[in-house]
C-alpha cells in the first residue's frame, strides 16, 4: 500500500531539509572561522 503524502507534509519535509542544511552549515562555519581568526586572517 503506498501512502500519499499531502501538500502541507511535503511543505514541513522541505522546511526541515532547509533548516538541517542551515544548521549544519552554521556548525562547520564556527570552528572554520575561529580557526582563520586564530592564524590573523581577520585583521
Amino acid at each position: 500500500m503506498k501512502q500519499e503524502l499531502t501538500l502541507g507534509t511535503k511543505i514541513l519535509n522541505g522546511f526541515l531539509r532547509l533548516m538541517i542544511t542551515c544548521l549544519i552549515g552554521i556548525l562547520i562555519a564556527i570552528p572554520i572561522a575561529l580557526i582563520l581568526d586564530w592564524l590573523g586572517i581577520f585583521k
